[in-house]
């Protein structure tokens, strides 16, 4: 099937109906396979296109190909409404390198309001490492660069009729000349509409062997702090313009400062404080910094080296810290209706999955073989299609077969971790025993269907009583980290985890 008429398919199948989606439910034996022979096994209820090839020319719905091919190492991205009630999805290409191989930079997909897929162009070139990023309230995508002596932030139109444009989030100048210790290996962006700041990850850590890993920009010293921009009142003023596109200049002058935290004698949160000084901050408690997202006055992030979700209450100056349900890195995140939507990056290690977390458990929306990880979720204006793209290889559109948005309850959730009954687990330990349930499962694999229907048969089990209480110290948390402030880790409780 050529890949326009799979969009019209895409499109003209979304009928609402009876519920069909049951993240974490893989027993339809439901997949979509990539040419390079990666597979996505998809959860009951899913349905996926790629809508982009890496190193192939996109075909668009009225037949007709790209003039550039899709670009190469596809990380993070994001959703904009168009006026015609359409979609741009931008994405960051994460390659090349500084100074000479400026090969990285934004691309941008184009659909109309009946989903056909318009377009394809380049937003952003001539820069490096393009990693992961976020959107503002006037519509534009921070680009950031991942690469320790040269990252920036750039700021970016969707639409490609504004110019791109430095930032001073991470405290360089406009004009460049400001650099040095402002540069980093810089991650995601997120904006707090309540208190007009911003707030970017660095993707460092003081464990990193920088001679290997960063051979040929190694002459900062390990910084791997979260920075908070703060707009500054010439910077204010430009919220207060009429149009979107005047807005620009509110991320052009301000000050920075980085996070510190202090953790309680439970570990499972804290206070924290932004102190202007870098020195002051300890960015080895939160080494390694990814995904990225404010709401409602929290700002949540995750972290790699240790494997953490962490909220910071804004107003309150306290945070939860939750432990991950698997022990990859996470990466990526997006949260929806207090469900968070995270990535996991395993170094190409088969089994990366985009998971589904919220206040019982964790269950996976899909998981991979063969492909590289999946980075840049989101979600369309109204909820109806995700976005996420597989790093390296293709980026996908993924709509519910009973036509109903992703706001929307699904029919059940599968859950494979649950709280409450490995409360203290460390990785290594959850790791021993996935390892154990994937030998149990080989021997069981005949087993597979019959054992899925009599599951499904069963009623569902009442989700287990959290094991403490919270934390005093800690914010109440919605969502994923309700399970941190119940103070419950997570634990594998069903055989059906194929990592």
């Amino acid at each position: 099937m050529k890949l326009a008429t799979a969009i019209l398919f895409l499109a003209s199948s979304s009928v609402k109906g009876e519920a069909t989606f049951e993240p974490g439910n893989f027993s339809d034996g439901n997949k979509i396979e990539h040419p390079n022979g990666g597979v996505l096994y998809l959860s009951n209820g899913l349905k996926a296109v790629a809508v982009g090839h890496s190193g192939e020319k996109v075909v668009l719905s009225d037949g007709t190909e790209s003039d550039l091919p899709y670009h190469e190492n596809c990380d993070g991205g994001a959703a904009f409404p168009t006026a015609d009630g359409g979609t741009i999805y931008v994405s960051n290409s994460e390659i090349g390198s500084y100074p000479d191989e400026l090969s990285g930079g934004v691309y941008a997909l184009t659909f109309d309001g009946e989903n056909q897929l318009t377009g394809y162009s380049q937003l952003l070139k001539n820069t490096a490492y393009n990693c992961h990023g976020g959107e503002t309230p006037w519509g534009t995508w921070i680009s950031c660069e991942e690469y320790r002596d040269y990252g920036r932030c750039w700021q970016v139109d969707p639409t490609g009729q504004k110019e791109p444009a430095r930032t001073a989030i991470t405290g360089q100048s406009m004009d460049g000349t400001s650099s040095g210790e402002h540069y980093g290996a810089w991650e995601a962006f997120a904006w707090d509409a309540n208190d007009n700041k911003g707030y970017i990850t660095n993707d460092d850590s003081p464990d990193k062997d920088v001679s290997s890993t960063y051979p040929d920009h190694v002459s900062q010293p390990y910084q791997g702090v979260i920075v908070r921009f703060s707009p500054d009142e010439t910077a204010l003023a430009c919220l207060d313009a009429e149009n979107d596109a005047d807005k620009w200049c509110a991320l052009e002058s301000g000050t920075v400062d980085y996070l510190k935290i202090t953790p309680s004698e439970s570990g499972t949160g804290g206070t924290f404080e932004w102190v202007a000084d870098k020195a002051e901050a300890n960015p080895d408690l939160y080494a390694q910094t990814e995904g990225a997202h404010v709401e409602n006055g929290v700002f949540t992030f995750s972290t790699i080296r240790d494997r953490f979700l962490m909220q910071l209450d804004l107003a309150a100056g306290t945070y939860t810290k939750s432990a991950v349900p698997f022990w990859s890195e996470p990466d990526n995140l997006r949260i929806l209706n207090d469900v968070v939507y995270l990535c996991t990056d395993n170094d190409d290690v088969p089994g990366d999955a985009l998971w589904r977390w919220d206040n019982v458990g964790a269950s996976r929306m899909f998981y991979e073989s063969g492909h590289s990880y999946p980075a840049g979720v989101d979600f369309a204006a109204d909820n109806m299609i995700m976005y996420v793209s597989m790093y390296g290889d293709a980026t996908y559109q993924i709509t519910r077969t009973d036509g109903l948005s992703f706001a929307d309850e699904p029919k059940s959730v599968k859950y494979e971790v649950d709280g409450g009954i490995a409360d203290g687990k460390t990785h290594e330990e959850i790791a021993d025993q996935v390892n154990a349930i994937k030998a149990a499962s080989a021997v069981e694999e005949e087993d597979v269907a019959p054992a899925a229907e009599e599951e499904d048969a069963a009623p569902a089990a009442e989700p287990s009583t959290p094991a403490a209480a919270p934390d005093a110290a800690a914010p109440a948390a919605s969502g994923a980290a309700s399970n941190v402030a119940a103070g419950t880790l997570m634990g594998i409780i069903t055989g059906t985890l194929m990592l």
